[in-house]
């Protein structure tokens, strides 16, 4: 690219190292904790484990509620990928919004609210997977004597 402006390169220069601040600042905000890592861990031992149960006691099912049980297993993981997508986008909506409010005391001082419709949608997309993980971790496969 052809410099022929030096005021319009440097421009585009800032905003480029104004952008790659941003996404360091969303990737740090975001995905460098070890909650996140801690609760898929979780869960795909949750998972595991119930897999494992579900084999054990195939012999005993029909085949009917073998497929029911294993298709309720694989919608639990599909709705926990759901959930952590739904999560990372919010969080990165959050942090772009905190990392504008950094860069542009103006904005902060004029908005000081301007970020509580991410912080929320956050808030609510990680108390999602908290609930969910928290309703599911009770789940056992059991046997009944009929």
């Amino acid at each position: 690219m052809a410099c022929f402006a030096a005021s319009a390169c440097s421009s585009q220069r800032g905003s480029d190292n104004v952008y790659a601040q941003q996404e360091r600042y969303v990737q740090q905000a975001c995905y460098s904790h070890s909650a996140i890592d801690s609760y898929a861990e979780n869960f795909n031992t949750f998972l595991t484990e119930r897999k494992k149960e579900l084999k054990v006691l195939r012999p005993e099912l029909s085949s009917e509620n073998y497929q029911q049980l294993d298709t309720a297993l694989n919608h639990f993981a599909d709705y926990w990928k759901t959930l952590n997508e739904e999560r990372d986008l919010a969080c990165e909506e959050q942090a772009a919004c905190e990392f504008m409010q950094l860069k542009s005391p103006q904005i902060k001082i004029a908005d000081s609210e301007m970020c509580d419709g991410t912080k929320f949608i956050y808030s609510v997309s990680r108390a999602k997977i908290i609930s969910f993980f928290s309703d599911i971790e009770r789940l056992q496969l059991q046997r009944s004597d009929f």
